[in-house]
């Protein structure tokens, strides 16, 4: 369950070419005064490209980030019960305020329907870094240079205010998306967009075909969320772990399997009903799955035998991937909470990953106890905090290069007063600690 690097959308990809460049002369680029032609005006304009966003960008993504972004992926695949967004990009000079004084329009054709969304203001808008900006900024950084504004962004995002979501009783088809925008510079129709509608019938029969498969679609589900194969996604862990059990896997996919249930109330009723017909192991730790994301799950239960009951009661609880008591399984809670970030997208997951940065005095213990002839002879709660800070630290440099949102909420993070001055000095030497070249500092 480790993420890869999301790829942005077109608008983003089209219209950078610097980070190449960067990185090839930045070399050159060393202690150097580097001054910067100006750039020739370009006048602003609406790009005629649509992005389709998960709500999720909108109400829990882009709270937690600064005004300048990655771009988030357009999203290909609903399923019933989920709702998008319509964003529509800005370029040019003096963008900001052309989309400010921009209006947007947009209707859905779905199964002989058509739901019209009048013209209204975004509400809500980001400057969109390039695609690589991230590794051009740590490139000049590490050079001592200073970014220069003009690639900082060369385009921005709004988003409407009006939503569209795919109706409970949806059958499998295509949705149509066409948008208008009234400007400063005019009226303009865009490019139609065409998204897919899934239904949890046809999704649930959607088996994964081996691990690479299964890894892709957990790894960028938060980007592309498809809730009707989270019941495959169970069938898959169960599968695996009876032919080659691998110790944490199934608490970590579980974590992900609850926090993607509970971000989705819909799916996780069409969940319930699935799991009452599937084999007992699957609806066990299906039902656990359910009970930890805070779901009712008596009704399943009162349909199974009085042993399968009594055998369900006497499961232990789903560990809390939050909790951070300095025991040996908080090493398996770091990799559940990055699970609960791939299914989600939260904030809270990488929050509480970069606290653990803040038991650097227990590495620095423990590095000094591994160095000299005295080794523990037991796992201390010190120890335990020591070891979690190198594999905290080494997670999240992992991510932060990965990961385009993660790198985003890093940088949130750096730059709230609410952040300690010493998680920023932690945040800020991700890439140079030597104790997070790998998880255990060595």
């Amino acid at each position: 369950m480790r993420s890869t690097r999301g790829s942005s959308t077109a608008i983003a990809k089209k219209r950078v070419t610097v980070a190449f460049a960067l990185t090839c002369f930045s070399s050159l680029l060393l202690a150097q005064d580097v001054t910067y032609p100006p750039a020739k005006l370009s006048p602003p304009k609406i790009d005629p490209q649509v992005v389709l966003l998960p709500e999720s960008v909108v109400q829990i993504q882009w709270p937690h980030t600064l005004k300048l972004v990655n771009a988030p992926q357009s999203i290909s695949l609903l399923n019933p019960g989920e709702c998008i967004r319509v964003g529509i990009y800005s370029t040019g000079d003096n963008r900001d305020r052309h989309l400010e004084g921009t209006k947007l329009s947009f209707s859905v054709q779905f199964s002989g329907h058509r739901d019209v969304h009048p013209l209204a203001s975004p509400s809500e808008s980001k400057q969109i870094k390039p695609s690589g900006g991230d590794f051009v900024k740590a490139v000049l950084g590490a050079a001592a240079i200073k970014e220069p504004e003009s690639i900082k962004t060369m385009a921005s995002l709004g988003v409407s205010a009006d939503r569209w979501c795919v109706p409970a009783d949806a059958k499998d088809g295509a949705a149509t998306v066409e948008v208008e925008v009234q400007s400063p510079d005019g009226h303009r129709i865009l490019d139609p967009q065409t998204i897919q509608i899934e239904t949890f019938e046809t999704g649930s029969k959607k088996s994964f075909k081996d691990a690479e498969e299964f890894s892709a679609f957990s790894q960028g589900y938060y980007r592309q969320p498809n809730p009707a194969r989270l019941l495959p996604v169970l069938r898959f862990l169960i599968a695996t772990q009876t032919e080659h059990s691998q110790q944490g896997q199934a608490e970590i996919v579980s974590a992900f399997l609850s926090a993607a249930a509970k971000s989705n109330p819909v799916a996780a009723q069409d969940f319930r009903a699935r799991i009452a017909n599937e084999p007992p192991l699957t609806r066990a730790l299906g039902l656990l799955i359910l009970r930890s994301a805070g779901y009712d799950i008596e009704g399943v239960l009162k349909m199974l035998s009085a042993e399968e009951q009594e055998k369900f009661r006497g499961l232990s609880p789903l560990e809390d991937p939050f909790d951070l008591s300095p025991t040996q399984s908080l090493f398996n809670h770091l990799d559940m909470m990055w699970a609960t970030f791939e299914a989600t997208g939260e904030f809270k997951p990488v929050q509480t990953i970069v606290g653990v940065l803040g038991w650097r005095a227990d590495y620095d213990d423990f590095d000094k106890l591994r160095k000299s002839q005295n080794h523990p002879s037991a796992l201390t709660p010190s120890i335990v905090r020591g070891v979690s800070y190198t594999a905290a630290g080494w997670s999240l440099w992992s991510f932060q290069r990965n990961d385009p949102l993660a790198a985003d909420y890093i940088e949130y993070l750096l730059a709230s007063p609410d952040t300690s001055p010493q998680i920023k000095s932690e945040l800020t030497g991700l890439a140079d600690n030597p104790a997070f070249k790998r998880p255990g500092g060595q």
